[in-house]
This record gives C-alpha cells, structure tokens and sequence, in this order.
C-alpha cells in the first residue's frame, strides 16, 4: 500500500495540498498553466492525477477525453467523485504495470515521476501512449533538491544558505520522514542528463525546461525569505517535450 492511502497521511496531504499559498499553487501550477499545449478537443492522460487538481482545470478548456491514472487507491476514489470529473476515466495502478489500450494528444504529470525508479523504462512508456505530434508536460522534484540522502539538506552558515549536493550521480533510492518523521515518503534520485536523455532516446523533441521558483506569483505572495529560499535553489523541474 502507497503511504498516500493510509488514513492520516491521506488527510494531511489533502490539506496541505489545498493550501492556496502551497508550492503547488504558487511555484509550480501558474507555470504548468503557461505551458500547456491546447487542450480543445485533445484526448488527455494525467500520471499520478491525485486529487485531480490538473484535471479540473483541463476540464475547463473543451477536452474531448480526460484520463487519470495513480498508485493512490484513496485519490483515484477522490478524484472519481469529483463532480467536474464524472466524465473522465481513471486507472488505479503503477504506469509502468497498467495496460492502457489508447494514445493521447497530451499527457500531463505534476511532481509524480520521481516516484519512479526506471525512468528509461518510464519515458519508452510515455512515448508509446503519446500519438505524433502530441505534447508531454511534467514537473518533478528538482535533481539538486533529490540529490542528498541526508534528510536535512539545507543549511546556512555565514556566507548563507547553501544545499547539500553529496550523491548527485548515485542515482537511487531516498527516503524522508513527513509531516514530523511520522510517515516514510520514498522517491527516486535521478541526474538531469539522464531525464532528458530518457526522453530523447525515446523519440521525444525537448521544447522547453525550467527550473521553477521565479514565478511572478512567487513574488507576488511570498515574504523575502522565502523568496531568497526559492532563488538560491529551485525546487522543481519543469519539462515540455513533444513526440
């Protein structure tokens, strides 16, 4: 059982996860926004769709199908009962393992991939469900911020605020402990050469990448100290790459 589907850490993420000022909201999803290909009349996928969040704005723009997949029992059941969602299909399972019998125009993934461990095996995947000409948008946990297997990896000494980057090229398991070290959260380090490369191998055109944390919304919501946080070292990766 993925700990997403045990009771209180179920709870707990939802809350963060509805929290208006969240990373999510601010750091990540105005840029997801900005990037996204057109959606009118696309068949669209959602890896690891959660709560639903991307699927619901998508569902605004006239898609003609939405699909959602995700290792979350508990969220694909969130997401079925959705009322903007009733039209859309879900898979609950891993999406290297879940057979799924039909390409996409898009397919769309908000910091889900770095949960996966063979990131080859997953980009062959994804280029295999995305139909010529479509677009791939996803965001993932940054390398530098994966990079570490310390638990803490931010410090400050007298020059400022630096970020751990031991291990960067063991590319392997880490595990932290959420939510005050009471649920054990386990994801997947990988280098940036091997992301891209992943997906070039797999016969994808690199559009555009990002690294997120300079959003105007960024400026416009968060104090100074935060804002210095996001501009020493980025949190996420953002990838665009078209089949």
């Amino acid at each position: 059982m993925t700990q997403y589907d045990n009771d209180d850490f179920f709870e707990s993420y939802k809350t963060l996860r509805s929290n208006p000022l969240s990373y999510n909201e601010i750091v990540e999803f105005p840029e997801m926004k900005r990037q996204m290909p057109p959606l009118d009349n696309k068949d669209v996928l959602d890896v690891g769709c959660g709560f639903g969040h991307i699927l619901k704005y998508i569902s605004t723009h006239q898609p003609k199908s939405l699909t959602g997949i995700d290792v979350s029992e508990k969220m694909i059941a969130f997401s079925r009962q959705t009322p903007e969602l009733k039209n859309a299909s879900f898979f609950h399972g891993d999406i290297l393992k879940t057979e799924i019998n039909h390409t996409f125009d898009v397919i769309v993934s908000s910091l889900a991939l770095h949960y996966i461990q063979d990131f080859s095996r997953l980009a062959e995947k994804l280029s295999r469900l995305l139909r010529p000409g479509g677009t791939l948008l996803f965001t993932m946990e940054h390398p530098i911020q994966t990079a570490s297997t310390s638990q803490n990896i931010v410090f400050k000494d007298d020059s400022g605020l630096y970020l751990r980057l031991d291990h960067y090229s063991d590319e392997s398991e880490r595990t932290l402990y959420w939510s005050g070290a009471d649920y054990k959260v386990s994801k997947y380090h990988h280098k940036i050469d091997t992301v891209i490369n992943a997906l070039i191998q797999s016969g994808l055109t690199i559009q555009y990448i990002k690294d997120m944390g300079d959003a105007p919304e960024v400026f416009q919501n968060y104090d100074e100290d935060r804002i210095h946080k996001l501009q020493t070292f980025p949190p996420f990766l953002m990838v665009k790459a078209v089949k």
